[in-house]
């Protein structure tokens, strides 16, 4: 149901190196030292100086993804225990301690650039980034997000895409984030580009027809879904072809909410959904809402009207056992 996790990966962050001055008087060394000599003299203050404070920096840095990496597993605790809110909270804090120690880090004589790479701080920077835009995308689907906390998602999608504006996968977060936070324009436009490159896959598909849905496109994305959803892995790609095709095609958008019930009691009682809270109440979100319209389409009673007569879509079965058994 939640989308895959994505690809971790490491770039290196360059930036100029500040080093402090030395500590003897060269002006009035200047009339006996050769200017060749005192060029030298120079340079090896300045690398002993320069190794001292990238030690101290590596060290910081060290006790930096230390502290980051004990607020993600809580953070992760809160989402299982279904405190989505609670989640939110702590990674926000972990995201300012990012901010604040690099930004004293940049300030001090001890800033060492190539220090952000140790130890994989990159990649536990990215590890928050992923859990925090995963609590702001289940506060999103089962309670809604405030303007504030709408900035702030796409602020983490950003900050996550940065890391490696390279990855197809961050850049469908960051699409889905600004989809989801309502900037509509952007999201398609992101979205339109991964869909049209080879790196076009099943959750940008989806995700892509989604957004043209939500943006008025409605016939475009009729007819992604129309061929897409034999093939739909989750539970929300399913959903949302039984939302889309509905309008369209009233007996398949049924039998498309039917298949989703089933897909959706079959996670319920998957291992690691069990163990999931959040997971649990957005399962349980859609196969109400897929119950609620299906009992809307059988309103006027089952068979009296020839577009409600359910007919037997074989995809939909197979969807459901593909979901089960996974």
């Amino acid at each position: 149901m939640i989308r895959k996790p994505f690809v971790l990966a490491l770039i290196l962050m360059t930036s100029l190196v500040v080093v402090s001055g030395c500590s003897f008087n060269l002006s009035k060394l200047s009339s006996k030292i050769p200017s060749r000599e005192r060029s030298e003299a120079v340079s090896e203050t300045a690398y002993n100086d320069n190794s001292e404070a990238q030690s101290v920096a590596t060290k910081s840095y060290e006790v930096l993804q230390k502290n980051l990496n004990n607020e993600i597993n809580q953070v992760v605790d809160e989402i299982m225990a279904g405190r989505w809110n609670e989640a939110i909270v702590i990674g926000e804090a972990a995201y300012k301690m990012i901010q604040d120690e690099q930004s004293a880090l940049v300030n001090s004589t001890v800033y060492d650039p190539y220090g952000q790479n140790a130890y994989g701080y990159n990649a536990t920077k990215e590890k928050l980034y992923e859990v925090l835009s995963a609590a702001y995308d289940f506060k999103y689907h089962l309670e809604g997000l405030n303007n504030d906390e709408k900035e702030k998602y796409v602020r983490t999608a950003k900050s996550h895409f940065d890391i490696n504006p390279a990855d197809p996968f961050k850049k469908l977060a960051l699409a889905k984030a600004l989809t989801d936070s309502g900037d509509l324009n952007q999201g398609v436009r992101l979205l339109g580009e991964l869909y049209n490159s080879p790196y076009r896959e099943k959750d940008i598909t989806e995700t892509y027809a989604w957004a043209l849905y939500l943006s008025g496109k409605k016939d475009e994305a009729y007819n992604i879904y129309k061929a897409f959803y034999p093939q739909a892995e989750t539970l929300v790609q399913l959903f949302h072809s039984a939302e889309v095709i509905e309008e369209v095609d009233k007996a398949l958008g049924l039998n498309l909410y039917n298949g989703v019930v089933g897909a959706a009691n079959n996670l319920m009682v998957k291992g690691p959904n069990v163990s999931n809270m959040s997971a649990q109440t957005y399962i349980d979100l859609v196969r109400t809402e897929s119950q609620n319209a299906m009992q809307r389409l059988l309103a006027g009673g089952f068979k009296l009207n020839s577009q409600y007569n359910i007919r037997k879509v074989d995809p939909i079965v197979k969807s459901i056992v593909k979901l089960s058994s996974e």
